[in-house]
């Protein structure tokens, strides 16, 4: 079929108006579809909307938006309201919306308020990226301190949102390579010192760490709370991630526990070792039967027998109890659907990774048959979400076979005097080959600028395989983010080179610098540089002051041309120092020497494996061609850290080189590969 030519596209104008109109925004939010559907659903905004979504929040206080039903006005809405939480760091019951419509209220409430606000990394938790640090620094917007203060906060689900934020930002940090995470303080007149961080923050921090001390620091600055963050390390604990929860469950007696990541670790490995197992136990050999000799199989073989009953009578007893194979539930009818739908990932995820089970809902306490009344259609509706609540747990196989969760789901008759008067929920769940979470890992890491959740298969990796996972770390490409670019998580350079050492005239004995004919070279070339040193050096007890043409390409950044050298000094009596030095009397260097510092510190931690605190100040100067220098930036006069940052002792400082020397450039290792390919050789021809 052909169209009138009016149809094409002619000219650029034409062509404009087209792309214009065909502007895609991605909206944070589920639409009224997404229950049924389980996906998000995607929402084209026309030019004209996209201009309005654009306007500057600060400037324009005031907006109209008219239109017909269906054109976009509640999308336009709720973008504006996550715009206005994003850009005046307020949480989502400070906005007020109103509407005429009770159904679109309760659908802004339940999408804006609890889906938005609760998912760490959309809304609540953002990187700084104006701070001064030479760090990753999250914010995590206002937040109350204090245990009293903490203890009145009269929004229950606030106070819980809050935490669950700080803890996610700490445990991303931790994977991270460390770094600081920053919180405008919402109470009033709160002191640190007086007031404390809160009892429900430290239990978080100690579920999450092995010695809190040893990981955070706390500093009020102002109105200001930050924490410091040092980066999880394996030497102080046998795991190789920070985890909130493992989200693996396990039968423990009559309970179902979630695994801590030791205890998730070794059962992780069992699989891994085994190739998974099989789905049926394997039988036991005949016992012979013994008078008053009960065991959990016994209980386990009765509730079979239950299971497999067709008809049941009401008020009956039952002849077994709870066990690590058994569970019993009553819930009322009105909230069944919802309490099945919150209880079966633990239940199905435990039973699962032990030996099976069944799970009973509508018995006593007293171990009585009551049943619930429910009609057909309501059953089907349970049937319904069982079957949608176990398909969407997720799995890891170390198997060949990738099999499914087994379970029979089925509803037993109650009868009352031959009457039918209810129904018992019956569900048996086989174990699985290999295991099955109730849902995603809680870990967090930084990653594309964003707080992200680990996945089950990245969680498992860096649990189980952490040699042969790479991760990334966020680190700074352009000088205008410190958080642009990635560097790898894991290397392993098992090398190690001694440069020769300059000494500094009048400072032998204090400051030696290295590699030796570097620093010749540039002490030579450029007048004023060398008495630059000896004056920086002049306050430092002892250290080593390591000089390249740019440690950012050393560390696989980029090179900024215009920067004349860099110089690394590790010292006993501060933390280590950044020096750059440039020629250029207007260019702004700051961002260059923040993103160094920043990727020197994550190396020397992940790559290095340095295992203290550690910061790296940043120190600008400018020599002009006279020999002239004037200090330009420096980092110690804009930021504070906590006393445990500043200490440093013969020992720090020989682990501070022994970091270095494996975040040593690749060129040297290729340089020693060919001086022991040239030694092989030369033995091979002596030996001829």
């Amino acid at each position: 079929m052909d169209y009138p030519t009016s149809y094409s596209l002619a000219g650029t104008q034409h062509m404009e108006a087209l792309l214009q109109s065909l502007v895609i925004v991605l909206l944070g939010f589920r639409s009224l579809l997404s229950d049924q559907l389980g996906c998000e659903v995607l929402n084209l905004l026309t030019a004209q909307q996209y201009e309005i979504f654009s306007k500057n929040l600060r400037k324009n206080r005031e907006l109209f938006v008219h239109g017909l039903p269906g054109s976009g006005k509640t999308i336009m809405a709720m973008k504006i309201m996550e715009k206005i939480r994003n850009v005046f760091h307020c949480e989502a019951h400070r906005i007020l919306y109103v509407c005429e419509s009770q159904s679109l209220r309760n659908f802004i409430r339940k999408e804006l308020l609890l889906g938005n606000c609760l998912t760490a990394g959309k809304m609540n938790i953002s990187i700084d990226l104006d701070t001064n640090y030479a760090e990753l620094v999250l914010n995590v917007g206002r937040v109350t301190l204090g245990e009293n203060n903490r203890n009145k906060m009269k929004d229950r689900q606030l106070s819980k949102q809050q935490n669950e934020n700080i803890s996610r930002a700490v445990c991303a940090l931790l994977n991270s390579g460390g770094g600081v995470i920053k919180a405008e303080v919402e109470n009033e007149d709160y002191s640190y010192k007086k007031d404390g961080i809160g009892l429900d923050l430290e239990n978080s921090f100690s579920n999450m760490l092995p010695f809190v001390p040893n990981f955070l620091d706390f500093m009020q600055n102002g109105n200001y709370f930050h924490i410091f963050v040092k980066s999880w390390s394996l030497d102080t604990s046998s795991l190789q991630i920070a985890t909130l929860s493992s989200s693996l469950y396990k039968r423990d007696v009559t309970s179902a526990k979630v695994m801590n990541a030791s205890a998730a670790l070794e059962f992780l490995k069992d699989k891994e070792k085994t190739g998974g197992r099989a789905y049926l136990r394997p039988e036991l050999p005949a016992k012979r039967a013994c008078v008053d000799v009960q065991e959990e199989s016994n209980m386990e073989a009765l509730a079979a027998d239950f299971f497999n009953r067709t008809e049941l009578n009401y008020k009956e007893k039952l002849t077994f109890t709870e066990s690590t194979h058994v569970e019993i539930k009553n819930f009322s009818t009105e909230k069944l659907l919802q309490r099945i739908r919150e209880i079966l990932p633990q239940y199905v995820s435990a039973f699962a990774n032990t030996d099976g089970g069944y799970l009973f809902v509508g018995l006593n306490k007293d171990k009585e048959i009551i049943g619930f009344k429910s009609e057909k259609s309501y059953l089907t509706k349970l049937e319904e979400v069982t079957k949608n609540s176990i398909g969407k747990l997720p799995v890891h196989h170390f198997c060949m076979e990738k099999g499914t969760i087994n379970y029979l789901c089925k509803f037993l008759g109650v009868y009352d005097k031959g009457s039918l008067c209810g129904y018992v929920y019956a569900l048996r769940v086989e174990r699985f080959c290999c295991a099955v979470f109730a849902k995603k890992p809680d870990s967090w890491h930084v990653k594309d600028n964003r707080v992200k959740q680990l996945t089950e298969k990245e969680w498992i990796q860096f649990m189980v395989d952490s040699e042969r996972v790479y991760e990334e770390l966020p680190s700074p490409a352009s000088t205008s983010s410190p958080v642009s670019q990635s560097c790898p998580l894991r290397e392993y350079i098992n090398f190690k080179i001694q440069p020769r050492r300059y000494h500094l005239p009048g400072l032998s004995e204090k400051i030696t610098c290295t590699p030796e004919t570097l620093c010749r070279n540039l002490f030579s070339q450029h007048e004023g540089l060398e008495q630059l040193i000896c004056e920086e050096m002049g306050s430092v007890s002892k250290g080593s002051l390591i000089f390249s043409r740019s440690w950012s390409l050393d560390l696989g950044l980029q090179e900024n041309h215009k920067v004349l050298c860099d110089a690394l000094l590790i010292s006993q009596d501060k933390p280590p120092v950044l020096y750059t030095f440039h020629t250029v009397q207007d260019e702004e260097f700051k961002g260059y020497s923040t993103q160094t510092a920043l990727t020197l510190k994550q190396k020397l931690a992940k790559i290095g494996g340095y295992t203290e605190k550690v910061c790296v100040m940043t120190k600008i100067f400018y020599l002009s061609p006279e020999g002239k220098t004037s200090c330009q930036y420096d980092l110690n006069l804009q930021v504070i850290y906590p006393e445990s940052y500043y200490r440093t002792t013969t020992r720090t400082v020989k682990d501070l080189e022994e970091a270095l020397s494996n975040i040593l450039p690749e060129e040297n290792q290729i340089f020693l590969f060919v001086c022991l390919f040239i030694l092989f050789l030369f033995v091979c021809f002596f030996l001829r």
